[in-house]
């Protein structure tokens, strides 16, 4: 839904430092050093671990390919070096959009050998991480986090007797970073899926692979959806991990997205007799309440904090605790607790705000140009009316957009790439749905649904490690991976008579989140 530091439920226990650390990335734009599509071998900007083999390097590829003699832009590449290559080459598109595939310092290597090392189907191959245009290590990087002041975007009072506007405050940020970018002669028109797409193929030719994997996660899925339209020749398969078809207009299918994730928590839930009967039906009652008269909370903190929640809050808390397989375990009982007035939980949660590093001024560009804004046209009923409509694209991407405008979504051609296509049961922002409808253009694609799931799939259980290995074992055979059959509802916890249990559970995933789930958000989501 939001963009950063909107509140979410989970701190990622990842830094996503955006710090360039060697001059060779400091390239002057335009500069004429490298040729577009050339990879330039540099050394490595961190330590590299013992008994590893790595490649570090850098591409230059056009800002604006519709413009000749425009400046460039600089892609930082990291290459994890398999012990014999025996399999083609992967490479991972990270999600947001906006989202940096960290690869900045020594503990984020660690992060990448570890989730590398989980994955049987990445042994014996080359794996491929490289910040997309504008994101993290590369260059130009549109990156608005020093315009934006975390306790405007989590909408935290210091003092509740100060009137504050926070959303002119936050529209004031995003014109100033705007317009900062702007001097800077980034051409923002550019940073759209469309060059993207682009950019990952001129990487394919500059580092001399013939055919690779496509491995995309949200965001990164729609990425891959359109490298396939563009260039299926370097695909030998493609692995889509919670899917963005790319004609679906996005911005507009969170309400109902929301309220499915929803229905099938009341179904397990009461299956299982462990929560309140209709739970989905006391959101209801929560969300319209408190957008009729939003709550005044207080932190607990030494020197106090307050916040108003209003429905649209609590939804937007919601929606992110159904991204996350553990957190979804917790979501019953915060929902009970809420419609019994007992707002302890809430405060916990509302106070422990996340400020996700996130590329802000890429994920406005893809997003504002990729979708049309919500149209709420005969919905204004709908319980979820006002979170929709508050949404930060609503404003923001007006604001935003240049010349341009809104792109035409592209349409998807019929490819015959092999592809899996995986999606959790529970997903609120990419839907099972999505995945279906992105197949029916893959004649060789096979959706996998997996049971109790949110949001990114390989990383929230085992079984979709081995369903992977078993897809690429051999991509056009029908799967038969027996773990995804034994996978069952969520297993919730009796919820305690006194104290909310679930705020160590939230805290913990925090401390305990492995590669994958760093890519939390929407494609931000």
């Amino acid at each position: 839904m939001s963009t950063v530091f909107r509140r979410a439920y989970i701190k990622p226990g990842w830094c996503f430092l955006l710090v360039v650390t060697s001059v060779a990335f400091l390239i002057c734009l335009g500069g004429g050093e490298l040729t577009a599509g050339e990879f330039k071998k540099t050394s490595c900007w961190f330590k590299i671990p013992r008994d590893r083999a790595m490649t570090c390097g850098t591409v230059n590829v056009p800002e604006n390919r519709k413009k000749t003699g425009g400046t460039e832009v600089v892609l930082s590449v990291v290459v994890f070096e398999p012990d014999r290559e025996r399999h083609e080459p992967v490479v991972f598109l990270t999600g947001g959009p906006g989202q940096p595939t960290d690869i900045a310092n020594s503990d984020d290597i660690d992060g990448w050998w570890e989730f590398i090392s989980a994955q049987s189907w990445m042994i014996g191959r080359r794996v491929i991480v490289a910040d997309q245009r504008g994101i993290g290590k590369s260059a130009p990087a549109l990156d608005c986090s020093q315009y934006f002041k975390p306790d405007h975007w989590n909408a935290i009072l210091s003092n509740v007797e100060v009137e504050t506007t926070f959303g002119k405050l936050k529209k004031d940020e995003v014109l100033a970073c705007r317009t900062a970018l702007i001097a800077k002669g980034i051409d923002l028109d550019a940073y759209n899926t469309e060059e993207n797409a682009e950019d990952i193929d001129d990487l394919r030719k500059a580092l001399g692979i013939e055919k690779w994997v496509l491995y995309g996660v949200s965001y990164g899925t729609r990425l891959a959806l359109d490298v396939m339209n563009r260039h299926p020749e370097g695909i030998s398969a493609s692995i889509l991990d919670s899917v963005v078809p790319l004609d679906i207009n996005y911005l507009n299918e969170d309400g109902p997205n929301l309220d499915r994730s929803l229905k099938l928590l009341e179904r397990d839930c009461e299956a299982a007799n462990r929560c309140m009967k209709r739970i989905s039906n006391a959101v209801q009652v929560i969300t319209r309440q408190l957008d009729r008269q939003p709550l005044l909370l207080r932190s607990t903190d030494k020197e106090a904090r307050y916040t108003y929640v209003s429905g649209a809050d609590f939804l937007e808390l919601i929606f992110g605790i159904l991204y996350d397989r553990d957190a979804i375990l917790t979501l019953p009982e915060l929902i009970e607790r809420t419609y019994q007035q007992d707002f302890r939980p809430l405060a916990e949660i509302l106070f422990d705000a996340d400020d996700l590093e996130i590329s802000q001024g890429m994920d406005f560009s893809v997003s504002c140009s990729d979708s049309d804004l919500p149209d709420l046209n005969g919905k204004q009923d709908k319980y979820w009316s006002k979170w929709v409509e508050l949404n930060d694209y609503s404003w923001a991407c007006p604001l935003w957009m240049l010349q341009n405008g809104s792109a035409s979504r592209t349409q998807p051609r019929r490819t015959d790439i092999p592809t899996l296509l995986l999606s959790g049961e529970y997903d609120p922002a990419t839907p099972t749905a999505w995945a279906d409808h992105a197949a029916k253009t893959l004649p060789f694609g096979q959706v996998v649904v997996f049971r109790g799931i949110g949001h990114d799939v390989i990383d929230s259980d085992p079984c979709g490690s081995k369903v992977v290995a078993d897809f690429l074992a051999n991509p056009k055979l029908k799967l038969k991976t027996e773990c995804v059959g034994e996978m069952g509802a969520p297993q919730f916890p009796s919820p305690p008579k006194e104290l909310w249990s679930g705020a160590e559970t939230l805290r913990s995933l925090s401390a305990d989140r492995s590669k994958q789930s760093r890519l939390r958000l929407r494609f931000w989501h």
